[in-house]
């Protein structure tokens, strides 16, 4: 095991019964906080107003905290222990609107993970989230990306499948590969290192956990992990 996987690990699924739900997000966001999250999931037009006022307080006490800091960025209800996860979703960590300038100082985050979030947004709208990426990580910190890849769509992939990935799951724009290297390449990302599912030899490969949790091939996405 790395020092990093060590270090950040997925969290179990949540007790069942609702007092052992309670407890548990109550202990590690506060109760204000963890009874507007379980609101918001039963009624989801609250959150985005609620949302960045409850949740800024878990968020700035990561901040301050010790150790690296990973940033798991659209990750949903799929927390990591040790890290911060962002999202427009209540079960996320914080309230944070990807579409919107990064909530966070510059050079501030050691690793960011990315994982099937990209081709949710528009490419510009992508392309202005890869600079605020490559605005708030450090010098030397690394994010890895996994995302629907175009050219294994095109060439191998069912019928079926091309049709679903680009029409369903509110998807809005899908990379080739070339297209996602020149769009790191203008974000000022460097070393564009492509990889594949939990790649053993990369630096947050042991993060991925889509295609598991989703049970599709997982060469219907490509994997990069940019300096």
């Amino acid at each position: 095991m790395t020092e990093l996987a060590a270090l950040f690990s997925h969290q179990r699924p949540a007790p069942q019964g609702l007092l052992s739900r309670w407890k548990l997000y109550a202990g590690r966001y506060g109760a204000l906080h963890a009874a507007a999250r379980f609101v918001a999931t039963k009624v989801p037009a609250i959150w985005p107003m609620v949302g960045p006022i409850v949740s800024a307080g878990y968020r700035r006490r990561w901040e301050s905290g010790t150790g690296p800091r990973l940033l798991n960025l659209g990750g949903g209800g799929n927390l990591i222990d040790g890290a911060l996860t962002v999202d427009i979703d209540p079960r996320a960590d914080s309230y944070v609107d990807l579409t919107k300038p990064l909530p966070f100082a510059a050079n501030s985050i050691d690793l960011i993970f990315f994982e099937e979030v990209l081709e949710h947004v528009e490419k510009p709208i992508g392309l202005a989230l890869l600079r605020e990426c490559r605005r708030v990580l450090k010098p030397g910190g690394t994010i890895r990306i996994a995302t629907p890849d175009l050219d294994w769509l095109a060439t191998e992939a069912p019928c079926d499948l091309v049709n679903d990935t680009f029409y369903g799951h509110d998807h809005r724009y899908i990379y080739s590969r070339a297209e996602l290297a020149n769009a790191l390449e203008l974000a000022g990302f460097s070393n564009s290192k492509w990889s594949t599912y939990r790649d053993p030899s990369a630096r947050l490969g042991f993060l991925d956990s889509h295609a598991d949790r989703f049970a599709h091939d997982p060469r219907l996405s490509q994997y990069v992990e940019a300096a």
